[in-house]
């Protein structure tokens, strides 16, 4: 078991290495902007009664569980019996900082919950778990970029969700917009995708690639930020409508932004991350100014011409 244990967290780390190798540049504000969002979530959890925290410990395990996407490889690979205790030992690494937090809090009796979820390894079978989305009725894969990005992403929302409940009931509007912030980031990352021409084929037009993919993104920015959403309406009524008008100019201009890189055919990384990085400024600088949220419409429609000129001149 011990060449098991090594093996595997030696490929979950080689993982993570490899990951922000590819973000590049960009890895060093992600990780600041992760450890600011975990110190302030900590500093809300400490304000709020026990049982959230509570809460979100069964939760994120539970998530985390149905979402892997490596358990079919595991159990192939090691076996059920050994892949099952692999993930034990997993989930009770990951349950010392819910722990070392009870401990400081001098809450002994939820130290008891932590062991509460782990028998669910022998008795939930892991993966497999899909979040459904509205989906292009002519393409059987539908808007699968979306749906990709919810897989990849539903772990750490039910984390940000938990972070947004707890900033809505104490009242904290802070946590709640860093929150809502960082999910729109997030899913707009995992966006962000090779682009291949023969993606045209499946459109009768320039105009109605455009269409679909903005009402793709006005449809689904209310499924997946809906919670958010309702967390902002409670602290400011007028933010939440902010940002589920920015969220869905940002999901448009990444899908064109997407196109317009050209990732998949020689284009520039650097560039395009960039880019991304511009768009996701003008999103936050839409929520605090809102003044700038025509810009942010500006940004879009210059955007959606130079992909349509870009569709009119491949097809």
């Amino acid at each position: 078991m011990n060449d098991i244990l090594k093996l595997y967290f030696t490929l979950r780390v080689k993982r993570l290495w490899r990951m922000i190798k590819e973000l590049g540049f960009v890895a060093i504000p992600a990780i600041l902007l992760l450890l600011f969002l975990s110190a302030y979530m900590i500093s809300g959890l400490i304000a709020s009664p026990i049982y959230y925290s509570v809460a979100l410990y069964a939760l994120l395990l539970p998530g985390l569980h149905f979402v892997r996407g490596d358990a079919a490889f595991l159990y192939a690979l090691f076996g059920v019996k050994q892949t099952q205790l692999l993930f034990t030992i997993e989930y009770a690494l990951l349950s010392i900082p819910f722990l070392c937090f009870f401990l400081f809090r001098g809450e002994l009796w939820a130290t008891a919950i932590l062991l509460l979820p782990l028998p669910m390894v022998y008795a939930i079978p892991s993966g497999g778990f899909s979040l459904r989305l509205p989906t292009f009725p002519c393409l059987t894969s539908g808007s699968y970029e979306y749906h990709r990005a919810g897989r990849l992403s539903l772990p750490l929302f039910l984390l940000l969700m938990a972070g947004g409940a707890i900033g809505a009931y104490i009242g904290n509007r802070n946590l709640v917009v860093a929150v809502s912030l960082i999910a729109a980031t997030v899913m707009s990352m995992l966006l962000m995708r090779e682009w291949h021409v023969e993606y045209l084929f499946h459109y009768k037009s320039a105009l109605r690639f455009l269409w679909l993919k903005l009402l793709f993104a006005l449809r689904n920015a209310c499924i997946i930020f809906l919670p958010f959403i309702v967390c902002l309406l409670l602290v400011d009524f007028s933010l939440g409508a902010l940002y589920y008008l920015g969220a869905i100019l940002l999901l448009f201009q990444v899908e064109m932004l997407c196109l317009l890189s050209g990732r998949a055919n020689g284009g520039n990384d650097i560039i395009s991350a960039f880019a991304f990085m511009v768009l996701n400024a003008i999103f936050f600088a839409s929520l605090i100014v809102p003044l700038v949220m025509p810009f942010s419409i500006v940004t879009s429609v210059v955007l959606a011409y130079y992909a349509y000129s870009v569709i009119k001149r491949l097809k």
